[in-house]
């Protein structure tokens, strides 16, 4: 792997010479990429540079929960560093062909700065950071749903990057492609009767539609593992693989989700604006309430719920042995508790 990091920074700058990998080890990271950090020595212009970097490397396809391209996250984020003020790390390049890294991969800057943002809450070492790092996390989010879609994804990859039949002509177009796709791949999720709460979603989800609002730039993992932090300030948002097209609330409802989850109160803050979405509505004029916000966090759910059910079911019909999608069972069967709230099932409460 080192000498296909190597070949993809000399192809980035070819100005580069002298490249050497230190210290590459994997990291712990989300369940869709393997990740690794190293730092690269290089002599740039005769003098000598160290580059601290971060591979994403895809998993084999039988272990795959998202399908997803590096190629366009790559051209996402290079979109937004040099189209907006969105704080990403660089993204130099990616390789498809599945030889140099075993598998495709991407090959980015390592942003400084801390991911333990549980420390900005709850009393944590941090918490003195904690206004200023959330105020500025939502300037970022209003940043990125303001962005150009046009200028960002002058291609249309963002449309359906998974390839699932989704489309966007219109936002009435872009949710009933979606519902679609919920309700097309109820069967390959259905690995045991409780699932028939995830179908009850979809269709609670299509009956009860809110009111239409512009499509935008939605980062499709909006949650408190994902951005990075350090002097008051968002140093970088990272994770940019469920990126697409869609409704700027997603973002929002997911949060909400993975807030509760991780055990933060990102949507508490900034307290002086009356918290999160009270200061997104003040940045944007959308006026979101927070039942729409309730709505996205079901969306939102529904979204990542049936890729990860899929691998649950390929593990439970032993297509593959691997225990990866077992664990995945653990984490995610909490979540129908709050999507059974959500969605006003007798003996619940919101």
């Amino acid at each position: 792997m080192e000498q296909a990091i190597i070949d993809l920074l000399m192809r980035a700058e070819s100005g580069l010479t002298d490249v050497s990998i230190l210290d590459l080890q994997p990291i712990p990271g989300g369940f869709s990429r393997e990740t690794f950090k190293c730092d690269a020595t290089a002599h740039r212009a005769g003098e000598k540079v160290t580059l601290p970097l971060i591979v994403r490397k895809n998993p084999p396809d039988i272990e795959a929960i998202l399908n997803t391209s590096r190629a366009v996250e790559h051209n996402l984020i290079e979109a937004l560093r040099n189209n907006t003020k969105v704080p990403v790390s660089r993204s130099y390049g990616y390789e498809l062909d599945a030889p140099p890294f075993g598998e495709p991969a991407m090959v980015l800057e390592r942003a400084s700065g801390s991911g333990q943002t549980s420390a900005l809450f709850n009393g944590g070492p941090d918490e003195d950071q904690c206004e200023d790092v959330v105020r500025h996390l939502c300037e970022v989010l209003v940043e990125l749903h303001s962005a150009d879609i046009s200028s960002i994804d002058p291609d249309g990859s963002l449309i359906d990057p998974r390839g699932v039949g989704v489309r966007a002509g219109s936002w009435d177009e872009y949710m009933d492609s979606t519902f679609e796709y919920y309700i097309g791949e109820y069967k390959t999720i259905a690995w045991d009767p409780v699932m028939m709460m995830l179908l009850d979603s979809f269709l609670t989800l299509r009956r009860n539609k809110p009111r239409p609002m512009p499509l935008a730039i939605v980062h499709g993992d909006f949650n408190p593992a994902n951005f990075l932090y350090e002097n008051g300030k968002v140093s970088a948002l990272i994770d940019w693989e469920n990126s697409r097209v869609g409704d700027p609330r997603e973002d929002l409802g997911w949060m909400v989700l993975m807030d509760i989850l991780s055990n933060t109160q990102v949507m508490s803050y900034p307290k002086k604006e009356g918290g999160f979405l009270a200061y997104y509505n003040k940045l944007t004029g959308n006026n979101i309430t927070p039942e729409e916000l309730g709505y996205f966090t079901l969306f939102g759910t529904a979204n990542i719920a049936v890729p990860v059910h899929q691998s649950v079911a390929r593990r439970i019909r032993k297509e593959h042995m691997l225990l990866l999608p077992l664990y995945l069972i653990q984490s995610s069967l909490p979540a129908l508790p709050a999507m059974a709230q959500l969605m006003g099932y007798p003996g619940t409460t919101v």
